[in-house]
């Protein structure tokens, strides 16, 4: 269960623009209209790497990061699975390509941030 101040309250974003990413441009555009619950209610800047070019292991991801090979990214963080949820009830196939090609993502505890410019706050 979520814990904090917010907690009790759901924030969501609507995909409005086609977010930056590695996926395909029509896997990236399927994204736009999906609405999907965050994790923390406001956007984050951390560090991140490419879906489809970064590490596949958290020890590798965490060995990465530390040699400076992450690239900086602002964004609102979700859970992974969840958004691939949201986007099969909108777009089936883009759903299936993420569980096809970054089946690593695609499982509960992942996270997926969605570049800010490509969000909205949903009321």
């Amino acid at each position: 269960m979520t814990t904090g101040p917010w907690s009790e309250k759901t924030f969501r974003i609507r995909i409005v623009r086609r977010p930056e990413g590695e996926a395909p441009d029509w896997v990236r555009d399927a994204w736009i209209g999906v609405e999907i619950p965050l994790l923390a209610p406001d956007a984050v800047s951390t560090l991140g790497f490419g879906v489809l070019s970064g590490p596949k292991n958290i020890v590798l991801d965490y060995l990465l990061g530390l040699i400076g090979r992450a690239k900086p990214i602002a964004g609102y963080v979700v859970a992974a699975d969840t958004a691939v949820e949201c986007l099969m009830e909108h777009a089936p196939a883009a759903a299936e390509w993420w569980r096809e090609q970054a089946p690593y993502l695609v499982r509960k505890g992942a996270r997926f941030i969605f570049d800010t410019p490509a969000c909205e706050r949903v009321p």
